[in-house]
């Protein structure tokens, strides 16, 4: 019965990454993708944006950048170093049918790592910055599609990889609340 249910849902997933997959694609849309993808390798474009927000600043909070590391390096290691290699999730491959654009990825898929940091990052500099919320979640939510588009993930990993990033982004501001608010005490 469970197996059923997981075939299933594993069915329907496939249909999901075959439809967003095979969305329209040309030169523009593929670069656009690729451009949103590789901003998002590594958290580039967030770790830019926090110092963007830190200098745009009139009162420096160096406390700001806590959370930030700690995004970065429990993204990392719980994605890329524990569930990535316990799941052993395979990628989309052509011959599922999946358009692939770039170089294909030879690491696991499960969770997406892209998402991961991007949904930690967008609930972070929100807290940071309440008036762009709009914009960092667009652009977390346009990072995690453009890794189906590209043929890089299933919408399950991209899913799951957000809730992950948004439970890593609201333990990171406490973790960092705690430690600011022990040191003033102290």
């Amino acid at each position: 019965m469970t197996r059923g249910i997981m075939n299933e849902l594993l069915f329907i997933d496939q249909r999901i990454f075959l439809f967003i997959n095979h969305l329209p694609h040309n030169g523009l849309t593929d670069l656009f993708a690729k451009c949103l993808s590789g901003v998002g390798t590594a958290g580039i474009i967030w770790f830019l944006l926090a110092g963007i927000l830190f200098l745009k600043e009139e009162k420096k909070s160096h406390w700001f950048f806590l959370p930030v590391m700690l995004v970065g390096g429990i993204s990392w290691v719980l994605v890329e170093q524990i569930i990535k290699p316990l799941v052993g999730r395979l990628r989309p491959t052509a011959e599922m049918g999946a358009i692939i654009v770039g170089n294909g990825n030879n690491d696991y898929s499960f969770p997406s790592g892209h998402a991961t940091i991007a949904w930690a990052m967008a609930v972070v500099l929100s807290n940071k910055e309440p008036k762009l919320r709009w914009i960092f979640y667009v652009l977390a939510f346009f990072i995690s599609l453009s890794r189906i588009y590209l043929g890089k993930h299933y919408p399950s990993d991209v899913f799951v990889g957000g809730v992950i990033g948004w439970g890593i982004g609201n333990l990171s501001l406490a973790i960092g609340l705690s430690i600011k608010n022990m040191r003033r005490r102290k």
